[in-house]
């Protein structure tokens, strides 16, 4: 998944538009400018096609999280159990594992 961010200041628009062509020629310059604004698009033959977005440190894990299928699915799984009421208090688990010591 690629994230940029394109800049109206960058591209001289109201909209954060920039088309392959642009992108493959000004990458560094786009790139550059890129860094903390709102999305942006990558469009082909005038339409869009990639929604780009600058992405802070701390965000990372969250996208990772996000596009991770193993750990989506294993969300959901804890979600059901909490659902379902299949879940221990940590003190709980503190006494369970203290008794098989």
């Amino acid at each position: 998944m690629a994230t940029i961010v394109v800049t109206n200041r960058l591209l001289g628009a109201d909209m954060p538009f920039v088309n392959v062509r642009d992108l493959h020629d000004r990458t560094a310059e786009i790139l550059r400018q890129a860094e903390g604004d709102a999305p942006g698009f990558v469009t082909r033959y005038g339409k869009p096609i990639v929604v780009i977005r600058g992405l802070a440190q701390e965000d990372l894990e969250d996208l990772a999280m996000l596009t991770d299928p193993k750990l989506r699915e294993g969300l959901e799984e804890a979600r059901a159990d909490v659902a379902a009421e299949r879940v221990s208090s940590l003190d709980e688990l503190i006494a369970e594992v203290q008794a098989k010591l």
